[in-house]
């Protein structure tokens, strides 16, 4: 009895209380880029207040409302641009544990004869950290590299350390104006762009994390669909985030990339499977669950590679293109079609009504943040914590890693003493 006491008393309810602060109050995050730059530093470890936006609900994806995110105020937030559960399954992957900095375990319910049913999701579901620019009703573009929000240029959050000398087509350059979509609010879904129903579709995936939010692509001509059609000279821009089609291109074509710089076009052969496949649910898997890599504890390891919807506006634009070559080489002739759709639990849907407040983030270092302009809008639902506070923060050149004790010789140098304890309200 006295054992039990003791156990309890120095382990099991220490330990309840440190998971109930997790679940419900705080949570730990580690700045793992430049983005935030030079607000929050590449190395920086702080919390973040869960109960200020909503308690969350156990068992549920609903919170207890509290507050809301403001313009101006730095957030953490699940990223839109990826699975929330391995092969985006919730039925076959049970969530486990949530291991920090070592990231999610999850139990597969179907897993191959002889594999490990332990899942290791390392790098995700990520969770990321920008600044809400934009609410729901409220208007957002970007012109030249700078932000205008409802039609004024604002300087919210600075344009960081780093900013592009020249500036292209790119989101980071230029973004049409946009209206945040609000509450109650309905699109009709088949008035969109193929790019702007891809942003739509991220929304409803985040609002409706039980159903199976899938993007159709086909292509037709003269009312027969082309069930493999082949671009023999697709063009695309080399940008950083159209990094999945320009690998397909290059290693298609088995061009060596040299003397490539952002900007210049790259051209070759690719198919149109590339697109509605990796459309359809919106990622790339980096390992074959049946050929597993081993990771923590004997488990399988998995991790996927976004899609970004902007490739969908180059597939519009080697379409026009397409067509208008088959003009000049030819009389008339029927025309290529592509088409789109939002597909729910395998069945189309014309229109989409919001549930939830929208917002549109940014990184601070504007010219070198992979954000709402690339990926789109966040909802309320993905809405986790506001940073508060940095309690320790490490040089990004550091030597010291977590897992190897005989590294941590080099702590009193590459910590950044004068960042501790800072409230990021203040900075």
């Amino acid at each position: 009895m006295k054992f039990l006491k003791a156990f309890l008393r120095e382990f099991a309810i220490p330990i309840a209380t440190a998971l109930v602060v997790i679940a419900f109050a705080v949570q730990a995050f580690k700045i793992p880029s430049g983005s935030m730059e030079d607000t929050l530093f590449e190395g920086d470890f702080l919390l973040g207040l869960k109960f200020i936006y909503g308690v969350p609900i156990p068992f549920s994806h609903r919170k207890i409302p509290v507050s809301e995110p403001d313009t101006g105020e730095i957030v953490i937030f699940r990223y839109p641009g990826e699975p929330e559960y391995p092969d985006y399954d919730r039925e076959r992957y049970t969530h486990l544990a949530n291991a920090l900095m070592l990231g999610n375990f999850f139990w597969d319910n179907q897993a191959p004869s002889g594999s490990p049913k332990l899942i290791h999701y390392a790098d995700g579901p990520k969770d990321y950290i920008k600044r809400c620019i934009a609410k729901s009703g409220q208007k957002i573009a970007v012109k030249n590299g700078k932000l205008f929000l409802d039609g004024v240029e604002k300087q919210i959050g600075g344009l960081g350390k780093y900013t592009e000398k020249t500036r292209g087509n790119s989101p980071r350059d230029y973004l049409k104006e946009i209206k945040v979509p609000e509450p109650g609010e309905t699109i009709k879904l088949d008035t969109l762009s193929a790019h702007d129903l891809w942003w739509i579709r991220s929304l409803m995936i985040q609002e409706m994390p039980d159903s199976l939010v899938e993007f159709n692509i086909s292509m037709t001509k003269g009312g027969a669909e082309l069930q493999d059609f082949f671009f023999k000279n697709f063009r695309v821009p080399i940008e950083n985030h159209k990094y999945l089609l320009i690998n397909a291109i290059l290693s298609r074509n088995r061009i060596i990339p040299q003397g490539f710089k952002m900007g210049d076009t790259l051209s070759g052969d690719i198919n149109l499977g590339f697109f509605s496949k990796l459309a359809r649910t919106g990622f790339l898997a980096r390992y074959n669950l049946n050929m597993p890599q081993k990771s923590l504890f004997g488990s399988r390891l998995v991790g996927y590679d976004a899609f970004d919807g902007s490739q969908l506006e180059d597939l519009e634009a080697n379409v026009e293109f397409e067509n208008a070559r088959a003009a000049e080489d030819s009389a008339g002739g029927e025309k290529l079609e592509l088409k789109w759709q939002i597909l729910v639990n395998g069945k189309p849907v014309s229109e989409y009504t919001v549930k939830h407040k929208v917002y549109f983030m940014m990184g601070d270092n504007r010219d070198n943040s992979a954000d709402s302009r690339y990926w789109g809008f966040v909802s309320a639902k993905n809405i986790k914590a506001k940073a508060f506070i940095i309690y320790f923060s490490l040089d990004k050149e550091s030597k010291v890693e977590l897992l190897k004790p005989w590294t941590w010789i080099y702590l009193p140098t590459d910590i950044r003493w004068s960042r501790i304890a800072r409230v990021i309200h203040f900075i």
